[in-house]
């Protein structure tokens, strides 16, 4: 029973996904802080846990879309390679951060950014799309607070 739990959440995760463009790190995360909550998992590891398992989804599920964008030509590949050290270097410092982070805090900064994205949705925020891009020091730090994040 507890497999076909956790195959519907990926079901319901991904349909939501593809029709609302959202991150399914929305939905696991809060799925996982139940279902490990019911099974009696330890407290102060729920939201490292639930976190955790999202963030690990994403590498199967960004490597997956990054090769159809690569197949249609929709990736800078020159933009990537200024970024990903940055991206890099903030996921370590954010996994370092996280770990040392109470539960409820953790709870509390994804509510921040579950709010955040909700907004940004209802109220249609979108960059400019005539924008530039910033030098290779720009990049390097945009990547890492992407990566942190």
């Amino acid at each position: 029973m507890e497999f076909a739990l956790f195959l519907l959440t990926g079901a319901v995760t991904g349909i939501l996904s593809g029709l609302l463009g959202i991150g399914g790190g929305l939905v696991i995360v809060p799925v996982m802080l139940l279902l490990l909550g019911a099974h009696h998992f330890p407290p102060q590891h729920l939201m490292h846990v639930a976190l955790g398992t999202s963030l690990a989804t994403i590498v199967f599920t960004s490597l997956s879309s990054a090769r159809s964008h690569h197949r249609h030509g929709n990736i800078d590949w020159n933009i990537v390679r200024l970024i990903a050290p940055g991206v890099m270097l903030g996921t370590l410092a954010g996994a370092w951060l996280a770990s040392r982070m109470h539960t409820d805090l953790l709870k509390i900064l994804f509510t921040v950014f579950v709010f955040y994205v909700g907004t940004q949705l209802m109220l249609n925020l979108r960059p400019p799309p005539g924008r530039t891009l910033p030098d290779s020091g720009g990049m390097f730090a945009a990547g890492s607070v992407i990566g942190m994040l």
